[in-house]
């Protein structure tokens, strides 16, 4: 069997003090270190991460330059073990669409989703409200899912509060290196 295994995701790996650590890849606009979370450190130790130095443009440069034609191919936005379908259509065929309103903070209703499921908090396209910009013209992002009256909430503009937390609610931690760290801990997500 193989001793390691490369993958093309963007990511780094470092061994230090006996351990192995997973860390962010170098582009900052392609990490995919959140993907990975649940390796343990012999995983960790057999996988080599050749992309993870590079950003998404280089990539492509050394594609190109070694004549392979997927240096051109557009970027995938959908989940990698899906295949080439469409997000939505993987979705649902195991969960029923369940529409409901597109509200901002205050209430006001800008449209009608077609289920929660298929929004993600910070996204900015395909909230279907039909291009609408209020007061600055800047683009709507979602800010928050409601389950229990099935409501996507939408801000106006990238740097709105209401897309920024100080804390961070989390369950089922897997910690790479085994154990828990120091605590207090600083975290980014």
């Amino acid at each position: 069997g193989a001793k390691r295994i490369a993958t093309g995701h963007y990511v780094r790996r470092e061994a230090r003090d006996d351990q192995q650590h997973l860390l962010k890849g170098s582009d900052p606009n392609k990490d995919q270190s959140y993907f990975l979370y649940g390796l343990d450190q012999s995983q960790l130790a057999s996988a080599l991460f050749p992309v993870g130095d590079l950003h998404k443009q280089e990539v492509r440069d050394r594609a190109a330059r070694a004549g392979l034609v997927t240096h051109a191919k557009k970027d995938s936005t959908g989940i990698c073990f899906i295949g080439e379908r469409p997000f939505r259509e993987f979705l649902n065929r195991f969960l029923p669409a369940q529409p409901g309103p597109i509200r901002t903070p205050e209430g006001e209703l800008l449209g009608e989703h077609a289920g929660l499921m298929f929004h993600t908090i910070g996204q900015r396209q395909g909230l279907g409200i039909g291009g609408r910009r209020d007061g600055d013209g800047a683009p709507w992002y979602v800010a928050s899912k409601e389950p229990e009256n099935n409501t996507l909430i939408v801000v106006q503009g990238h740097d709105h509060p209401a897309l920024f937390h100080r804390r961070l609610r989390a369950s089922q931690l897997h910690w790479i290196a085994g154990q828990a760290p120091t605590i207090p801990l600083h975290c980014q997500a």
